[in-house]
């Protein structure tokens, strides 16, 4: 009965702190949920042109998930993919079978070993350093990435007046500027003008408008094989170090309690990872997960 009773208050704490905060900030809460779609857009923008996931139910479980991530836990844990399955569903030209079976089969390991303790362990004996560098890692790779891949095929001019590396220059110009006006809704100045640049780049001509339907999907036995052995076994070890035990760390270091909600212990995350996806898994979207921290 103590522990209901404790969960209700911490509940009630959070719904309190999560009200206070959209008062008090509004414009940077929305820029804040903004944050994230530099790692969410193109991943999941490749993986619906290869006809991997469904786009509309990937956008409504990923909002569901937002959502419910935000009222369970009052902090900044945003729903992102599951990189290395969706890195090799690129490559391998998943179907939508097969991706919904790599999300289900790590979904269902991340749950056993939370529900087991085993999470909680290795969460013990894993050096600090370790966490760090996998944080610095992480971010490391997404400027890699964008300095290798997004910016490859820009010139100074092209391709067109509204894509080009002056636009990334005024990005980053306005990053920094982030520094002596940290409240600068930036997230929401540079969505807004790529969603404008968007509008009028005149290849929007023959856009086709998806499906609006979520169908219900079976992977087959074949399916879970696939999938286990090829990007399952790979996303593992990322889940449970960067978007769980890095993840819970990175959340008591920077937000600690008070005044910010209590961090989520890691079998928490751990419990949120597997519900979420094993809630999702046959429709088509599940391909991602909860528990990154913004970086």
């Amino acid at each position: 009965m103590s522990y209901l009773q404790n969960s209700m208050r911490r509940f009630r704490r959070t719904q309190v702190h999560n009200v206070e905060t959209i008062k008090s900030q509004p414009l940077a809460e929305l820029s804040g949920s903004l944050g994230d779609l530099g790692t969410l857009l193109p991943l999941m923008t490749a993986l619906v042109i290869g006809n991997s996931i469904s786009l509309p139910s990937t956008l409504l479980f990923t909002g569901a998930a937002n959502i419910l991530t935000g009222v369970a836990f009052g902090l900044p844990l945003p729903v992102q993919p599951m990189k290395a399955i969706a890195a090799v569903a690129i490559a391998r030209k998943f179907s939508m079978e097969e991706n919904a079976a790599a999300g289900l089969v790590v979904a269902g390991l991340v749950g056993v070993f939370s529900v087991t303790g085993l999470l909680n362990w290795a969460n013990r004996v894993t050096p600090i350093p370790v966490v760090k560098g996998i944080q610095v890692g992480a971010g490391l790779s997404l400027c890699l990435s964008a300095g290798s891949k997004m910016l490859l095929p820009l010139t100074w001019t092209g391709p067109w007046w509204g894509d080009n590396l002056l636009w990334a220059v005024a990005a980053v110009v306005l990053l920094l500027c982030t520094f002596a006006y940290p409240r600068m809704p930036y997230a929401m100045v540079v969505f807004t003008a790529g969603i404008v640049l968007s509008l009028a780049s005149p290849q929007n001509d023959n856009v086709e408008v998806p499906h609006a339907a979520v169908p219900i999907l079976h992977p087959s036995g074949n399916d879970f094989w696939k999938a286990t052995t090829t990007a399952s076994l790979g996303q593992l070890p990322l889940t449970l170090l960067n978007s769980v035990i890095a993840a819970s760390a990175l959340a008591a270091d920077l937000l600690p309690s008070p005044p910010y909600p209590a961090a989520p212990t890691v079998t928490e995350l751990g419990i949120s990872v597997a519900a979420i996806n094993l809630a999702a898994s046959n429709s088509r979207s599940a391909w991602w997960l909860s528990g990154s921290l913004p970086r």
